[in-house]
C-alpha cells in the first residue's frame, strides 16, 4: 500500500461538517476528492461550506490555493470510489450505518484500499466485524474544525493489519496532522473521554448549586485553556511541582489530590440533570445562533493556532 497518495483521488464518504473537514483539508493541498452523499443538494452544501471557511483554510494550510480548487472535487455513487486510494468513513455514530456503509464501499474499491472511519467513540473490532477485508480499516477521529486542528485520533480493531496502521500514520503526519495512536480499544477514544470527564464534573457542580454556567464557562476559557495552549494536563502538574517537576508535584500534592477525586461528582443524565445542562446551554448561547457561533468558535480555532508553542515537543517556536 502506497505512503503518498497524493496524485490520487481520496473517497470521502459523508459530506456533512467532518466530510467537509476532510474535503478542505484535501482540496487545500489540490488532492482530487470523489464525495459520496446521497443527501438532496449535497455536493451545493459542501461547495457553499469549503467557501466560506476558505480564508480560514488558506490561514493553516501553507500554500493553499487562493480559491477553494472545487475543479477537484467530484460528486460520484459509491461505484465512483474505485479510483480512491483512501477512503474516509463519514456516516452517522452508528455501528450498523457504518457496517452498511463499508459493505457499499468494499463493493467499489481494491482490496488494498485503506479505510478510515471519523467515528468519535465506536470500537472499530465492532465496526470491522462484517467486512470482507477488516484488516484496512482504522479509525481516524479528526477534531472538529477539521481542516485546522492537527490531532487526529488513530484506533486500530482486533484485525487491523499493522502495515495500514502505519502507513495511515504517516499519510496523516504528510497532511500536516498530529497522529496521535491508542495502543488499546476503549470506548469514546481520547479527546472525548476527556471532555466528559470534565463535563462530569461540571454537571455535579450545576445540581450541586456551586456555581453558574457562566462561572463554569469562566474558569475554563479564563483560567485552564490559557494555561492549555502551553501543555496539557500532565505538563500543567510538573510545572506546578517547581524544580522537581512531577516528583515535586507528586510529593506536595498527591495526598491533596486524591482527596479532591474522591469528592469528585458521579451524576447521572437524569431528567432534572438534562434540564440543567439545557438552561446552562441556554445561558452561555445567551439568544446567539448556533451557526453563529460555530463560526466564531472555528475562526478562533485558527488564530490560537497561529499563537507560538515553543514548549511542545519538538516543534520550533512559530512567529
Amino acid at each position: 500500500m502506497p505512503n503518498d497518495w497524493s496524485d490520487e483521488p481520496i473517497g470521502l464518504v459523508g459530506a456533512g461538517t467532518i466530510g467537509g473537514g476532510w474535503a478542505a483539508t484535501y482540496l487545500a493541498r489540490r488532492r482530487p476528492v470523489l464525495v459520496v452523499d446521497p443527501a438532496p443538494a449535497a455536493l451545493g452544501r459542501l461547495t457553499s461550506y469549503l467557501e466560506g471557511v476558505w480564508p480560514s483554510v488558506r490561514r493553516t494550510v501553507p500554500g493553499a490555493p487562493m480559491s477553494a480548487p472545487l475543479d477537484l472535487l467530484r460528486l460520484v455513487p459509491t461505484a465512483g470510489l474505485g479510483a480512491a486510494a483512501l477512503v474516509h468513513e463519514n456516516v452517522p455514530e452508528s455501528v450498523e450505518a457504518k457496517q452498511d456503509a463499508y459493505r457499499s464501499i468494499e463493493t467499489a474499491v481494491a482490496p488494498g484500499v485503506p479505510i478510515l472511519s471519523s467515528s468519535g467513540g465506536l470500537m472499530p473490532s465492532d465496526l470491522q466485524a462484517r467486512m470482507d477485508h477488516p484488516e484496512r480499516l482504522v479509525v481516524a477521529h479528526p477534531q472538529s474544525p477539521v481542516y485546522a486542528l492537527p490531532l487526529v485520533e488513530v484506533l486500530a480493531g482486533k484485525a487491523t493489519s499493522p502495515t495500514v496502521v502505519t502507513a495511515v500514520l504517516a499519510h496523516l503526519a504528510d497532511l500536516g496532522k498530529r497522529p496521535v495512536l491508542l495502543h488499546r480499544e476503549i470506548p469514546g477514544y481520547l479527546t472525548n473521554r476527556l471532555t466528559f470527564a470534565m463535563l462530569r464534573e461540571v454537571t455535579h457542580l450545576l445540581a450541586e448549586g456551586v456555581v453558574d454556567a457562566t462561572g463554569i464557562e469562566d474558569a475554563v476559557v479564563h483560567g485552564i485553556t490559557p494555561r492549555f495552549l502551553i501543555g496539557g494536563p500532565l505538563m500543567s502538574l510538573a510545572l506546578a511541582g517547581g524544580p522537581d517537576g512531577m516528583r515535586g508535584a507528586m510529593r506536595s500534592f498527591a495526598d491533596t489530590i486524591e482527596g479532591w477525586w474522591s469528592d469528585l461528582g458521579t451524576p447521572h443524565l437524569d431528567e432534572d440533570a438534562r434540564a440543567r445542562l439545557i438552561a446552562a446551554g441556554d445561558e452561555v448561547l445567551d439568544g446567539r445562533a448556533i451557526g453563529d457561533v460555530l463560526a466564531a468558535r472555528d475562526a478562533a480555532a485558527v488564530d490560537v493556532l497561529a499563537l507560538p508553542h515553543s514548549v511542545d515537543r519538538g516543534a520550533e517556536p512559530r512567529t
